[in-house]
């Protein structure tokens, strides 16, 4: 069975507020407010086969209680067991590797920033890029699986 694994940070949750990054360090609350995209409710469909994993990246215990919070609110059918989160800067395939997961070419990630992307597929998995107004792929730097649209995540791990 295939797994995915999602990055939240605008990927599923709206991230482009004002001042995003300084806030989301030190505001409590902050990311529990973020509104989530567009076909969110899609996703959690999906989370019902339980195969499907939020791996997001954190600066602190309060942010970390925060997209919890968030993924209650929004991704509810995700186990508890399959929602994890890592440091900011950490690689999450590593991250994963080291609770037991074994990254392989049945392992999606869904996630707005190249790097982790890349990363991913170093390690042996499958990147599939996640295109917003606010993380695009101007650059032209990716160049592997991409979607704008939450709806089209199913077909694009199918």
């Amino acid at each position: 069975m295939k797994k995915i694994f999602l990055d939240l940070d605008g990927t599923l949750a709206r991230f482009n507020v004002r001042n995003a990054l300084a806030r989301f360090e030190t505001e409590k609350g902050f990311f529990a407010k973020l509104l989530a995209y567009k076909g969110i409710e899609i996703i959690n469909e999906m989370a019902k086969k339980g195969n499907v994993y939020i791996i997001s990246a954190s600066p602190n215990t309060q942010a970390d209680i925060d997209k919890m919070t968030w993924i209650e609110k929004y991704l509810n059918n995700v186990p508890m067991e399959n929602r994890l989160i890592c440091r900011c800067g950490e690689n999450k395939a590593e991250y994963l590797k080291n609770k037991g997961i074994q990254i392989d070419k049945n392992c999606y990630l869904l996630d707005d920033y190249t790097k982790n992307l890349t990363e991913w597929e170093s390690a042996g998995g499958v990147g599939v890029k996640r295109l917003t107004k606010v993380a695009d792929n101007s650059t032209c730097k990716w160049k592997g699986l991409a979607i704008r649209q939450l709806a089209e995540l199913k077909g694009a791990v199918a």
